[in-house]
Parts: C-alpha cells; sequence; structure tokens
C-alpha cells in the first residue's frame, strides 16, 4: 500500500499528525525546531573528529557546515520516500558514532583526514551496495530480531542519555555535579509532565519546552563554561560555507574497519526505519524490508555526499523516532523543515554554535525522552512473535556481550583495531553478535517436523502442543499460532466424531479390499516469513469446508449440524482452506498469514 493511499484509521489513534498529514507552518516550525535541536546534539561526533585531526576553528567550523549540508541533503532523502530513495518516514540524518572508531584509529595512525573522507564514501558505498541486496535477506532479518535492533539502539541511546544525565560523560564544570543533575531532573519533569499532562500544544512541543528551561536553569546556575560562551561570542553570526576541502585518498589498510561500518550503519538504518513502520502502523505485523532498503539506501548517499563535501559521515537518527512517537508527531514533511533547517544552520555558524553547547543535563534529558520509546518498541516487536529455545539464545547471548560491552568497556577497548568497529559500541557488538547466532541457529531449521495421530486414540493435548512448538520454531505471532491450534483441533474432532477416516485392509490375493474404521493422520506444518500452512493427511472421505454460516436449527439438529458448524468455524479461523484428493487420500491445507 503506498503511503497517500493508507487510511486514517490504519494510524494509531494517539498520533496527532500522521506520516501524510501536513501541520500548520507554526506548528511546523516549532516540530523542526525541537528535531533539530535533538539531532543537534549528534553534532559532538563532528566537532570530536575536529580535535582529533587537531583543525584551527575555521577549518572546525567549514568541517561542521559540510556536515550539515550533508545530513540535510541526507534527511530529505529518507523523507522523500519516492524513486527507490528513503523510507519516507520521519526518520532525520545526523552524524553518528558508528564511524567514529575506525575514523579515531585513522588519525592515530597517522593517516590523514583525505584518507578519512575517501573511506567514508567507502562505507556510504558499501551501505548503497548492502541496500540492494537486504530486502532478499528476510529469513535474516525477522521481527524478533529487528526489534532486537530497535531495542538495542534504544538502549545506547538511554547510555548515552545516562552519562549525560548523570553528569559522567566529561563535560561538565568541574563543581556542577549536583547543579547539573537538578537541570537533568527539571529538564526531563518538564518534558514527561507536558507529554502526560499537558494539552495538545504543549505534548507536541513538550521536548522543546524542556530544553528551554533546561538552558535557561544551566545559565543561572553557571553550567556554561566561559570558554564556551567566548566560543559563541566568536562565530560569525551569518557566514557562507565552503567544502572542506582536504582531498580524498583510499587506504587499502582501512578497508575491513569501513566496510564493517557500513554493515552497522546499514543495521541501525533498518531498526530505526521499522521503529518508524512500527510507530506509524497500528497493526504491525513484520518488518518492510523494502522500506528499510531504501532508508539504507538514503543513508549510504548521505555518507557518500559527506566524503565529496569534506564533512563527518551520517546515519539515521533512531533518538528522532522516539521524539516523534513522544509528540504524537511523525509527518515526513516535518523532515523536509529539519532538512530546511539543517542547511539554514550551516549559513549562521553562532547558532551552530549554541546548539553545540547544549549542556549535558540537557542532552541527557532529551536522549532519555526519546530512547525511552525506542526500547518499549523493540520488546513490543520481539513479543510479537513466539520464541523457541534458539532464538532465545540468540536474543539472550547477544543481549549479554552487549551488557558486557558496558559494564566492561576496558576489555573491549583493547582489542586489535581491525575488531574495533564490531566491538566498538554495545549495539555494533549486540547487533552483529544477534544476526551471526541467527544464521548459525537456522542451520536444521528447515526440517519440517510431522505428528502422526491414530483417530482411534487421539490425544488433542499432544497435538496442541505440537502445533505450539512449531509455531515458537517458525517464529509465527501468538494470534496466529492460536488460530491455526483452534483449527486443527477443531478438524481432527470433526473428522473423528464425523468417521471421516477410515482405513482399508486386504486379507489376501484373491479377497476383496476391506474397509475399515479409523486410521492414521498425519499433520505437518510449512512456514514462511508470511504464511503458516498446516497439512492434514489421511485416508477416507474429504474434509468439506462451509463458506455459510449454518442456522439454529441445523445447528441444533443433531451430530450433523454440530459437524457443519465446526466446519463453518475452521474456515472463518484461517484465511485459506484447501482439500487435495487422490483416490481415497485425502490432504486438508489450513493457510494463515503470518
Amino acid at each position: 500500500m503506498s503511503m497517500s493511499a493508507r487510511a486514517p484509521m490504519d494510524r494509531p489513534k494517539d498520533l496527532l499528525y500522521g506520516v501524510d498529514d501536513v501541520p500548520p507552518l507554526a506548528t511546523l516550525a516549532g516540530l523542526a525546531l525541537q528535531h533539530l535541536a535533538l539531532v543537534a546534539i549528534f553534532l559532538l561526533v563532528a566537532v570530536t573528529v575536529a580535535r582529533l585531526a587537531g583543525l584551527r576553528p575555521e577549518a572546525a567550523l567549514s568541517l561542521v557546515a559540510m556536515t550539515l549540508v550533508a545530513g540535510a541533503v541526507g534527511t530529505a532523502a529518507q523523507s522523500f520516500g519516492r524513486l527507490g530513495i528513503g523510507s519516507g518516514y520521519l526518520v532525520p540524518t545526523t552524524t553518528t558514532t558508528i564511524l567514529l572508531p575506525p575514523t579515531a584509529a585513522a588519525l592515530a595512525g597517522g593517516a590523514g583526514l583525505d584518507a578519512v573522507m575517501g573511506m567514508t564514501m567507502v562505507s556510504g558505498l558499501g551501505a548503497m551496495a548492502l541496500s540492494r541486496v537486504i530486502a532478499k535477506l528476510r529469513p535474516v532479518f525477522p521481527a524478533e530480531i529487528t526489534g532486537f535492533v530497535v531495542f538495542i539502539v534504544g538502549m545506547s541511546v538511554i547510555i548515552l542519555a545516562m552519562r549525560n544525565f548523570l553528569g559522567v560523560a566529561g563535560g561538565l564544570a568541574p563543581n556542577a555535579g549536583g547543579a547539573g543533575l537538578f537541570v537533568a531532573t527539571a529538564t526531563l519533569s518538564v518534558m514527561v509532565g507536558l507529554g502526560v499532562w499537558g494539552t495538545q500544544p504543549m505534548r507536541l512541543f513538550s521536548p522543546l519546552i524542556g530544553m528551554g528551561v533546561g538552558y535557561g536553569l544551566s545559565f543561572l546556575l553557571g553550567l556554561f563554561e566561559r570558554e564556551t560562551l567566548d566560543l559563541i561570542a566568536a562565530a560569525p553570526l551569518f557566514a557562507v560555507p565552503r567544502p572542506f576541502t582536504v582531498g580524498l585518498a583510499f587506504d587499502a589498510g582501512l578497508l575491513v574497519p569501513f566496510l564493517i561500518a557500513a554493515v552497522a550503519l546499514s543495521l541501525n538504518s533498518i531498526g530505526a526505519v521499522n521503529a518508524a513502520q512500527k510507530v506509524n502502523e497500528v497493526e504491525w505485523k513484520r518488518p518492510d524490508l523494502e522500506r528499510a532498503a531504501r532508508g539504507v539506501l538514503s543513508d549510504g548517499l548521505a555518507c557518500v555526499l559527506a566524503g565529496l563535501l569534506g564533512g563527518v559521515g551520517q546515519a539515521a537518527t533512531s533518538g528522532a523516532v522516539g521524539l516523534s512517537q513522544a509528540t504524537g508527531a511523525t509527518s515526513r514533511v516535518i523532515g523536509f523543515a529539519i532538512a530546511a533547517g539543517l542547511a539554514g544552520l550551516a549559513f549562521l555558524p553562532r547558532v551552530s554554535q549554541v546548539l553545540l553547547a547544549m549542556p549535558e543535563p540537557v542532552v541527557g534529558a532529551a536522549l532519555m525522552f526519546s530512547g525511552c520509546f525506542l526500547m518499549v518498541n523493540g520488546m513490543r516487536m520481539i513479543a510479537s512473535r513466539m520464541l523457541d529455545s534458539r532464538k532465545v539464545f540468540v536474543l539472550g547471548i547477544a543481549l549479554a556481550f552487549g551488557l558486557a560491552r558496558v559494564a566492561f568497556p576496558d576489555h573491549f577497548d583493547a582489542a586489535p583495531s581491525w575488531l574495533a568497529p564490531w566491538v566498538g559500541s554495545p549495539m555494533s557488538l549486540a547487533v552483529c553478535l544477534a544476526l551471526g547466532l541467527n544464521l548459525i541457529f537456522r542451520i536444521g531449521i528447515s526440517r519440517r517436523d510431522a505428528l502422526t495421530v491414530d483417530s482411534a486414540n487421539a490425544d488433542l493435548g499432544q497435538v496442541a502442543t505440537f502445533l505450539d512448538e512449531q509455531g515458537a520454531l517458525a517464529g509465527a505471532r501468538p494470534d496466529v499460532a492460536h488460530r491455526a491450534r483452534f483449527a486443527v483441533l477443531g478438524a481432527l474432532e470433526t473428522m473423528i466424531e464425523g468417521k471421516m477416516v477410515r482405513d482399508s485392509l486386504r486379507l489376501g490375493r484373491h479377497f476383496p479390499q476391506v474397509t475399515i474404521p479409523g486410521g492414521l493422520i498425519t499433520i505437518r506444518t510449512r512456514f514462511d516469513e508470511f504464511t503458516l500452512n498446516v497439512d492434514l493427511s489421511y485416508r477416507g472421505a474429504p474434509f468439506e469446508p462451509q463458506a455459510a454460516r449454518p442456522g439454529e436449527d441445523e445447528i441444533l439438529d443433531g451430530r450433523d449440524g454440530l459437524a457443519a458448524f465446526s466446519r463453518y468455524m475452521i474456515g472463518r479461523s484461517v484465511d485459506k482452506v484447501h482439500v487435495a484428493t487422490h483416490e481415497d487420500q485425502c490432504v486438508l491445507t489450513l493457510s494463515l498469514r503470518n
């Protein structure tokens, strides 16, 4: 279904502006402004790169300006969602910590910024190449894995939020601990309070109002260092941005870490786009990998452009997805307004400097506000599928190592440089482990288990347990597994009660074949990402589904009426019923869309 054809009733009721709605101009400007403030937080990555490279202030501002331009193009492309480019969701693009480990390692190893820019383009091209095959790798990205990616992205945002919230990120003034915690608590309280109890306009702008309160309290309590205020005052109010020309170089020694970063960029984009899909669809069922692929392509293009212009690599901002859900505004039109704002900031160095100077307590509160929604959405996506022991181990082991990366950072920081992008963050470590383990545990999963039931002595409890195990193995939604169990047990009872299952016996060569009541029923399951099929094979009379509901008199008229009602209910509980016969061999196939 195209976005323009999406019916209003298909979106959650708490969304004030859906993906294709156009907010009023003043509302649009305010929504874009608070997203800009959130996106600007990650411009600290560009500042970090400038410091690692030892750039002078003028060159650093040029690097930030080109990063803003690349982010503007990437955000517009992501919101576009047409011609195979962009997801069409509100998923702004900004600088990413994913590229920071290989960039830092390259600069520390003596490589220049020209090599960093060239290899940033390589990462972008790698992500673009992956976008062409993602839609064909659906078994690699089932709903529970996609949900896990969203959860881990949310957890990464929350970790960054807590470091800033508690004042352990390293940038606060030495005596700002108590004051910083007060500002963070007050800022978050305003955001949450207005988001829960505020009127509709207050809910829309609760993050922006909260950040305004945070800035004001920070200034009053002296959380802005003198050096920061001097930088704001020294920055020109208006300046035409110029490409940061340092040249481009290809370094074969940096190829592996930057290609690994391309994989991490793709996974981040998939998680962000699918989180946005979950927010916008009231009955989310499965990840739309075609949209995700277009989102990955858009992020890849933004990275290529950043390398060409002399900016820092780009990635989808998952925190913005949580912010859009919290405010109830997911209109992709906001994305175009954000893109215009990012481009405009490139011409306003002083305003950019104000955003870059956002106090850490305010950063922590804003990230906490949006990260909560991401984590819960990830949990919901995981819980939307039944989990067998394979999936439990995949998710459990990956999460354990992701938490270990947080608890024991020194151990992972000591890893070899080529391994740094894999273990450089909880997100990259946990997600890569989950994908790898998922591929390993798929060995043997194509085996189709079957259960044979003796109609003369059927154990329906055993059948129910078998179907639950098959549903978990296939990763079916709980409601699909429940309907399959209801339909199969109903069909078995109808066959047995109606004496539809018959076997045959030949006493000898010269004697005719004798039909005897009862026989065996074989139950087989077949599954793909979209459909769960259950085949019931037996010898006897074919099972005839009934499309029309029998009347009350017919239902109450003995065994035949009850059988007719059972056939009707079985057809209603599944999406498709197919009956195949060959002589006295019958196969009843019940199909349910997952």
